[in-house]
């Protein structure tokens, strides 16, 4: 199939370019919706798919498709990052996609384009490549406590995970130290023994004894201290150990 791409990630692109070109497709890229817009232009012969990056405008104060029947443009289009799937995986929302929306002014058999589309998906959801893509990162999982408290702006900063890697910029502290802030930070709801972060240590892969993370509390606490713009405290009550955060 003769395929035109166009992402505002150039990089990404490419990169879709070569693998459907690698499946036998022949494949060109183009940066800009205007390089896009002359290229169809100019054509006699439109290309047999547009794929396109869902970020190019703005969806809901531009109908693509229909300026395209406008224009007496007969191609059909997809978004490769398209984040409102209607089926349960990306190719089949792809092809319901094209026999919903182009059915009408396109006479084809839409059923020929699952290799090209199932190639395409192969790549889209690779674990590999997907993480770069915009639009299809998952979110991060909400922290229980935050159900528990209002959701305001001001609660989301106060308790920010950013807290520490802010910390580690200013204090440059040794990687086993931003470690054990990093494993004290992502369990302070709970109150940890020393024995309790030994454990976790294990199953992280680490190996440390209860005297050797004694001096790392220590100096962790230490380096604490000293930054004036801290706003975090690892707190020792009778041998039970918590990550605090306050305003400052």
């Amino acid at each position: 199939m003769k395929v035109f791409i166009c992402s505002l990630q150039i990089e990404i692109s490419q990169i879709i370019s070569d693998h459907l070109s690698n499946k036998g497709n022949l494949c060109f890229t183009f940066s800009s919706q205007q390089d896009l817009s002359d290229a169809i232009h100019s054509m006699t012969k439109m290309p047999d798919l547009l794929i396109l990056d869902y970020l190019l405008y703005n969806h809901e104060l531009f109908n693509l498709n229909q300026y395209m029947d406008l224009l007496n443009i007969k191609v059909p289009v997809i978004f490769y990052n398209d984040p409102c799937l209607v089926r349960s995986t990306r190719s089949e929302h792809w092809l319901t996609e094209l026999e919903l929306l182009h059915s009408n002014f396109i006479q084809t058999d839409f059923s020929d384009f699952k290799p090209i589309l199932s190639d395409l998906e192969e790549l889209i959801e690779s674990k590999e490549f997907k993480p770069y893509i915009s639009l299809l990162q998952e979110p991060k999982p909400l922290p229980r406590h935050f159900i528990k408290d209002q959701y305001t702006l001001q609660y989301l900063k106060e308790n920010s995970d950013d807290c520490i890697y802010q910390f580690l910029e200013r204090s440059h502290i040794p990687n086993n130290l931003f470690y054990l802030l990093s494993v004290l930070q992502k369990n302070k709801e709970i109150e940890l023994t020393l024995k309790d972060i030994v454990e976790i240590y294990k199953k992280d892969g680490h190996k440390i004894t209860e005297e050797s993370l004694k001096v790392h509390i220590s100096n962790l606490k230490k380096q604490i201290r000293n930054d004036k713009k801290c706003s975090f405290l690892i707190i020792n009550d009778e041998g039970y150990y918590r990550f605090v955060r306050y305003k400052v």
